[in-house]
């Protein structure tokens, strides 16, 4: 049922149809309020009868975008990518009940023409997040389309390891000195490059680090967001321990004043003024794995717990010795 109030010259329209929540909107004119008014009783009505035909894949997944996406870790990264899906192949404008695995095998073939497998198998996840919160919460349909189209198969795992001359080169572009206080962002971000290499954190994980979650004097610092979503605990080597004592005294709150974009354009830069090429920032906990494992004290369950992975068929991805490494362990 909707009602109208009138209030400095103008008119709010409210409607209120159990069990949703009352709506309202303010317009110029009455005649405006009240074409409003009957467009939402329709729907609302409809909706009441379990009817959901007014629901377009749009509709939903802007309503996903702007209720759910914020609330998750990296919104910013997934509000993004249902902005690209909504401008892409999928018709937009269709019921979301009309959507079949159809649609989505089309979708998926023509995104795999220009994109990695594990960049589609991204976006596939976040549809099927999306439809499962359309079967299971809003009720706008009955099945997920997406749960019976398989996924492209992701491309192998990186394996790249950091040479020491690459290591240096880049660390010269980045003016690194350890007798000079890293006041500047790219001395920053050479520290943050090293400590990388020292203990595997990830960019961002050292990027939001602050300085009370470090324990110099236990040797460790306290990561409480993680990609998995779990706290972690990281051991530091006196190298390690170094490197954030240069960072004492820099900057408050924070152990570095740099943004994870703005940590990714001066490694890439760094990189280019280095004339280097074939590995990327993330490559260093590749590296720090790859060296950690090599030593005969660290056990794999330790690996594991420094590194974050619950499974430990992880280490393999960054366990790379040579034969000839492992049979100096023989």
């Amino acid at each position: 049922m909707a009602t109208f109030a009138k209030r400095n010259g103008r008119v709010t329209a409210t409607v209120r149809i159990k069990p949703h929540p009352s709506q309202s909107k303010t317009f110029d004119t009455l005649r405006d309020a009240k074409a409003w008014a009957k467009e939402i009783e329709v729907k609302l009505s409809a909706e009441k009868q379990g009817d959901y035909s007014h629901i377009t894949l749009q509709i939903a997944l802007e309503r996903y975008r702007d209720e759910i996406i914020p609330s998750h870790r990296g919104a910013d990264r997934d509000i993004n990518r249902i902005n690209r899906i909504m401008r892409g192949e999928l018709p937009m404008n269709l019921p979301l009940k009309d959507i079949t695995k159809y649609h989505i095998l089309d979708w998926r073939d023509t995104r795999i023409k220009t994109l990695k497998g594990s960049s589609v198998n991204r976006d596939m996840s976040m549809m099927s997040a999306f439809f499962n919160l359309c079967v299971k919460e809003w009720g706008y349909i009955k099945s997920n389309p997406i749960a019976e189209v398989s996924r492209p198969a992701n491309p192998p795992h990186r394996e790249r390891v950091i040479t020491q001359s690459e290591i240096e080169a880049l660390l010269q572009q980045l003016q690194h000195d350890d007798a000079t206080k890293p006041v500047t962002i790219g001395r920053q971000v050479a520290v943050i490059f090293l400590l990388a290499l020292e203990t595997g954190m990830r960019a961002g994980e050292i990027c939001g680090l602050t300085w009370d979650r470090v324990f110099l004097e236990h040797k460790k610092v306290y990561l409480h967001i993680t990609k998995n979503g779990r706290p972690r605990e990281v051991p530091l080597s006196k190298r390690a321990i170094e490197l954030l004592q240069q960072m004492q005294q820099v900057n408050d709150g924070k152990v570095f004043a740099v943004e994870v974009s703005t940590l990714d354009a001066y490694f890439r830069k760094a990189k280019k003024q280095a004339g280097l090429d074939g590995f990327t920032f993330h490559d260093a906990r590749h590296t720090a794995a790859t060296r950690i494992a090599k030593n005969p004290k660290i056990k794999l369950l330790d690996l594991c717990k420094m590194f974050g992975w619950q499974d430990p068929k992880k280490a393999m991805i960054y366990y790379n010795p040579t034969a000839t490494e492992i049979a100096d362990f023989l």
